[in-house]
């Protein structure tokens, strides 16, 4: 056989499970055709050296809903082997939505994935309204391949309205949600989303739509993917924000569809055997847990979501930098911040740069054991430093996981590596590096593409993760700096045109 392109020696992960072997993988109009020891021409041959070949990773949990109609190459998730994006995930996404409400969605969006509004107000000029007319401007100008969900806090706001913050659907109302996602699905969409989360506000300070949805209106809603016969249903929260097993296993019959539940950061062997009882009804359930031993986020304080459980800190943490400083030095006010913050996880909350030369020792320790050094209560200590730093202080979080607790629940065929929330929380984190960095955990912990031959082209080479650094290229004057964490050793990519 003849091919446009022959890749030699290199070691071959296919996506399938198995393990890597040595071979040749031969490409012709675009696809891979054969995959082996070949020995057919081509017009092209690489001796790609003992290096990786494998198919483009599938970034699972993005949110490059709006990113994607200024970036289509969706960065940084390309930089990392991604050949396609997931987006619309926890309910958000940028349509349906009326033109001139287009704020509602952007609001969303920004609030929760800190995504800044400057950023997606500058880099999104194009209008449209119904899912159909969003999925056709994608199309306009894709780089990566993007799979949509069809976000259903976006359709519950276009159906009802400022209702759809705090009131219960009509029946009448879930029809017109039913139709508006058959529609989506008929277009392109690839399922749906959900969230219960407390903390899910937006700009004005209201609880994401999809909260305010009673479980009954979840299933009826879900069930619309049972009429189309497709789709995947991904839903947000945990068994603490009312996304028990029951509900994962209602939706999932209701559908008939595969349910996206998640593992969570610290995960648990006895929920992850509540879900494999689940499946053992019926229920196709499947479990993510993203890959990371430490917390990628760095946040400051005037980049944190932390706190948007406990009313009084929510629009402190919203207000400017001048209001927040007056509000952290008023006694009474403290008070407030910390009646509600008790149980907030200082332990685990870490000094990741300081930018005081004075307080260079601090990096590395935990708010708890700054403060019991000082004779401090935690939130004290916390404040005292954010406001003596000018607000500049990073913190992060420290998981205390191990890598070998971790590997396992990833080598576990049930698990699905992910949540990286590609596009979003730009400013104080990348976790596009997801598809990399399970590699160093061990065998089993990658998670390629599961196509093989016939697949596009889109090959990638290499492994070595680089330092995280700002990048400043954020549509909008005030957008900031992106964080972003590249990837070395990675060949390219290298597709034929027929």
């Amino acid at each position: 056989m003849s091919y446009d392109l022959l890749l030699r020696n290199g070691r071959v992960v296919d996506g399938s499970g198995m393990s890597a072997f040595w071979g040749d993988v031969g490409i012709a109009e675009g696809k891979i055709v054969e995959v082996g020891k070949l020995r057919g021409s081509a017009q092209r041959v690489i001796d790609v050296q003992g290096q990786v070949i494998a198919p483009g990773f599938i970034d699972n949990h993005c949110h490059f809903d709006a990113q994607a109609l200024w970036d289509p190459l969706c960065t940084f998730a390309c930089y990392h082997g991604a050949t396609t994006v997931i987006n619309g995930n926890c309910s958000l996404g940028m349509a349906p939505s009326r033109p001139d409400d287009h704020y509602a969605v952007v609001s969303m969006l920004s609030r929760v994935e800190a995504i800044p509004l400057a950023s997606i107000q500058a880099g999104v000029q194009d209008t449209w309204e119904t899912i159909p007319e969003y999925l056709a401007l994608l199309d306009r100008r894709l780089g990566v391949n993007v799979g949509a969900l069809i976000g259903f806090s976006a359709v519950r706001r276009y159906v009802m309205g400022d209702a759809a913050y705090t009131e219960p659907a009509t029946p009448q109302q879930i029809d017109q949600m039913k139709a508006i996602i058959r529609e989506g699905i008929s277009a392109g969409a690839i399922g749906l989303s959900f969230e219960r989360n407390p903390t899910h506000h937006d700009l004005e300070g209201r609880l994401l739509p999809c909260n305010a949805a009673s479980n009954d209106e979840l299933i009826a809603v879900a069930a619309t993917l049972a009429e189309v016969g497709a789709g995947t249903i991904q839903i947000g929260g945990n068994e603490r924000n009312g996304v028990t097993v029951d509900l994962l296993t209602e939706i999932a019959l209701a559908s008939g569809r595969p349910v996206i539940c998640r593992l969570g950061i610290e995960p648990s062997q006895e929920r992850l055997d509540s879900y494999t009882q689940a499946m053992e009804q019926g229920a196709r359930l499947i479990p993510m847990m993203p890959p990371f031993l430490e917390d990628p986020a760095r946040w400051t304080i005037n980049s944190v979501n932390n706190f948007d459980l406990y009313p009084t800190w929510r629009p402190v943490i919203a207000s400017s930098p001048a209001e927040k400083k007056r509000a952290f030095g008023d006694p009474a006010m403290r008070d407030k911040l910390r009646a509600e913050s008790l149980n907030y996880r200082w332990a685990d909350t870490c000094v990741s740069i300081a930018s005081l030369a004075k307080n260079q020792q601090l990096v590395g320790r935990s708010v708890a054991g700054i403060a019991q050094e000082r004779g401090q209560e935690p939130l004290d200590a916390f404040l005292d430093l954010v406001v003596e730093e000018d607000l500049a202080t990073v913190f992060m979080r420290d998981t205390g996981a191990h890598p070998e607790e971790k590997g396992a629940f990833l080598a576990n065929r049930l698990v699905m590596p992910g949540l990286s929330d590609g596009g979003a929380h730009v400013t104080r984190r990348c976790d596009s590096h997801f598809s990399v960095h399970p590699l160093v955990l061990g065998p089993g912990a990658a998670s390629p593409d599961p196509r093989a031959s016939g697949s596009e082209a889109d090959l990638r080479a290499g492994l070595r993760l680089r330092p995280a650094r700002p990048r400043h290229d954020s549509p909008g004057t005030r957008g900031g700096p992106r964080r972003l964490r590249s990837s070395h050793g990675f060949a390219g990519r290298d597709r034929p045109r027929s």
